[in-house]
């Protein structure tokens, strides 16, 4: 008999270790008892059900206990601890796993679950025209009796009638919610495990037609999913000959993760022992469809779908090539000038086409799970063709050698990869954690809040010591919001360097020439005018060193628009067609400063800090740097990094430290050391004497404040180098000159 009161009541209990630790004891093994007697009572009917892993929450709940004795996650983790649950699912799949059946006390909610649960993207899939009628066909056969639901801040219910209506709408809106079917009984007085138990089973036999479908969607996934495998792991180097120039490429054995769902692996193209240019090939696993990307530079020339291919017992692998230009009107019809180029290069270069000017990758046997030709041989016919799109479109031109894919609703073999935007925050976040840069969550939700809070308004300045991440942070942040990698090219950003000459407006808004007769564009023109034609996408631009001029100055028609929502006067030429008269500032474009604080800058006026929020980043997290450093340069430097932190920690007290780029760079001359032949290296201690000589002295300079860390950088570096050394000389120096002058700097 279960007392559901006395499971109730543990939610009463406001201590987050002893609430956890009571539903690890009480609440976990009453689920597993439920669930092991449905398995003992009915694998006989049914043995399917002999075949699935159980899986449980305990381990969650575990580290959630030692979590929140923890000072440092202690507050984070306060409001864990809320269900305990046992779930059976079926592993069989490669990549695929279903999740049969779960049976979850919610105590929070005072719930009995009984359901099965599916991410969103096999709905989405099933969605599309050629699939929807298994959809409405589940629909129809789902019985009255089970709830559709999804859970989000809490339970959204969804009527079986209006339920491809409902995913129809959660991709229009951008979202991918998970959706559950199943029964929810009340946690309410006493309740007999024995009909909890017969409950679980009725439940099971009625989402029979769910757990059809999401089989059959699964299957297919797998078999895609074991072609993107097998792709990957062709990484073999191979020659490819591209205007009758061969060139290396070497592909990287790593696939990095750079967000979910997708996947990057690195190829470099070289001359001899020059390095051309490099790329990756993007593997998409869900976008609703499992695709594959070749991009050469930061730029995708090739994008397609490969469920088709996969789920077939023989394929011929042939790829059509559009070009698609965004945001512009195609006035010359260079999209179809470029195929008809590209075409004709693939024949020089001896490609298979088809009548329809599709070009041949390989042939897939599906019963195999492999190519009739090596993976080497695919991946060169890939590779060669993206750099010949490339060439094509002038990206960039070899001696005579664009984004993250959307789903598109047409079947078609390509796809235009249209880049939608999105400022969810947990989205956000995500990404940027993901990028491999160390910002912490308290920078990325200033940062955030200071772009978005205000409707009107999008102006935040970034201050800090060099190499903090500043424009990496514009970057990574305005290609999250795109669902961009961070090395992907983003048609919505622009970073534009500040020139010390800029004197007056016309640096950012142009002005009309009388002399050539036309129109003096800019960058930040451009982007301007770009977001006032896509007004529903966002557009950043990045004054990059801001203050190398007088802001006040060139900043000053932007400020007055913004404040005033009048628009700005940029000619008054009547027949000058390309650039309108007047502009406004939309509420589409934001705009971020970078700034550094040295004798080379200006200081920054009232009336741009009046109408901007300011944030410094000067805060250093190296203990996150090394953990997402590579294992290979933490092999090779673990006892030089010890010693740069105790260097690091010194300067900091006199905001005199050094950030990530410089941390970054001395670690990769270590590790390049390292890496020669043993009889041309330096020693070790010789070689971090040397970056440090070169990167971190240079920057100190000061008056007689920085007496005591000049002595105690002078200690350290001669018991570490020795009184040869060229760090210890270069600071004894200094002190000499601090001593006689009243203050100092590395340069004489």
């Amino acid at each position: 008999m279960i007392q559901a009161n006395n499971l109730v009541e543990i939610m009463n209990i406001e201590d987050t270790t002893i609430r956890n630790q009571r539903i690890l004891d009480e609440v976990q093994p009453l689920a597993r008892r439920l669930m092991d007697s449905f398995i003992a009572k009915y694998s006989e009917r049914d043995s399917y059900l002999l075949q699935l892993k159980i899986h449980t929450h305990e381990q969650t709940i575990k580290t959630t206990i030692t979590d929140s004795k923890n000072p440092k996650y202690a507050e984070k983790k306060q409001h864990y601890g809320n269900k305990g649950f046992v779930e059976l699912i079926d592993e069989k799949l490669y990549e695929s796993p279903l999740f049969i059946l779960k049976l979850e006390f919610h105590l929070a909610s005072r719930e009995i679950r009984m359901m099965m649960s599916s991410d969103f993207y096999p709905f989405w899939v099933l969605s599309k025209r050629s699939q929807i009628h298994e959809l409405e066909r589940m629909v129809e056969e789902l019985d009255d009796d089970l709830q559709i639901f999804t859970i989000e801040e809490k339970k959204n219910f969804i009527d079986k009638n209006e339920f491809t209506d409902r995913i129809w709408q959660y991709i229009k809106n951008k979202r991918k919610p998970t959706i559950y079917f199943g029964k929810i009984v009340l946690l309410e007085g006493l309740i007999e495990e024995e009909e909890v138990v017969d409950q679980l089973w009725d439940t099971y036999q009625k989402l029979t037609p769910v757990r059809s479908v999401l089989e059959k969607e699964a299957a297919e996934h797998s078999h895609a999913m074991l072609l993107i495998k097998r792709i990957q792991e062709g990484t073999d180097p191979f020659n490819i000959e591209l205007f009758s120039k061969s060139y290396q490429v070497i592909i990287d054995e790593e696939v990095k993760k750079v967000k979910t769902n997708d996947y990057k692996q690195m190829f470099y193209i070289y001359d001899q022992d020059q390095l051309i240019t490099e790329g990756h090939i993007g593997y998409f696993t869900r976008d609703p469809h499992e695709s594959i990307g070749i991009f050469i530079g930061n730029y995708g020339q090739i994008f397609h779908r490969i469920r088709k291919l996969a789920n077939q017992t023989n394929f011929d692998w042939y790829i059509k090539k559009a070009f698609y230009h965004r945001g512009k009107y195609n006035q010359n019809n260079e999209n179809q000038i470029y195929q008809e180029i590209s075409v004709k290069e693939l024949r020089n270069h001896n490609y298979n086409l088809s009548a329809a000017n599709t070009f041949y990758v390989g042939t897939y046997k599906g019963v195999d799970e492999s190519f009739t030709e090596p993976i080497s041989t695919i991946k060169e016919r890939l590779v060669t063709a993206a750099a010949i799109f490339a060439d094509t479109t002038e990206f960039l031109t070899f001696p005579k050698g664009v984004q993250a894919p959307e789903p598109s609703e047409e079947e078609d073999e390509e796809f235009d990869p249209e880049l939608e935007s999105s400022f969810d925050f947990a989205s956000i976040l995500d990404l940027v954690e993901q990028s491999g840069f160390t910002f912490s969550l308290d920078i990325i939700r200033d940062f955030y809040l200071n772009l978005t809070s205000l409707d009107d308004k999008h102006f935040v300045i970034l201050s800090g010591i060099s190499g903090t991440g500043k424009t990496q942070l514009c970057r990574v942040f305005a290609n999250a919001v795109y669902g961009l990698d961070y090395s992907e090219e983003n048609p919505y950003l622009k970073i534009v360097p500040v020139r010390p000459d800029w004197m007056d407006a016309t640096s950012l808004f142009g002005y009309y020439s009388s002399f050539e007769k036309r129109y003096m564009r800019t960058e930040f023109l451009d982007m301007l005018l770009q977001a006032n034609e896509e007004k529903d996408k966002p557009h950043f631009i990045v004054l990059d060193e801001m203050n190398l001029a007088r802001v006040e100055y060139y900043l000053s028609d932007y400020l007055s628009a913004v404040e005033s929502r009048k628009p700005i006067q940029l000619h008054n030429i009547d027949d000058l067609k390309d650039v309108p008269k007047t502009i406004e500032i939309p509420h589409n474009f934001y705009v971020i400063g970078t700034i550094n604080v040295d004798e080379t800058t200006h200081s920054i006026s009232d009336k741009v800090l009046d109408r901007s929020f300011v944030m410094t980043l000067s805060d250093v997290d190296f203990s996150s740097f090394w953990d997402r450093l590579e294992e290979k340069f933490k092999k090779t430097v673990k006892t030089e990094w010890d010693l740069l932190l105790t260097i690091h920690r010194h300067l900091t007290t006199y905001d005199l430290h050094f950030g990530y780029r410089t941390m970054n760079e001395m670690i990769r001359k270590l590790y390049k050391n390292s890496m020669l032949a043993e009889e041309l290296r330096m020693e070790p201690l010789v070689a971090l004497d040397r970056v440090v000589a070169e990167k971190v002295i240079p920057k100190i300079r000061g008056d007689e404040r920085i007496t005591d860390l000049l002595d105690t950088l002078a200690n350290l570096f001669f018991q570490q180098f020795g009184d040869k050394a060229q760090s210890y000389k270069h600071i004894e120096r200094m002190r000499e000159e601090l001593e006689r002058y009243g203050s100092t700097q590395f340069w004489r």
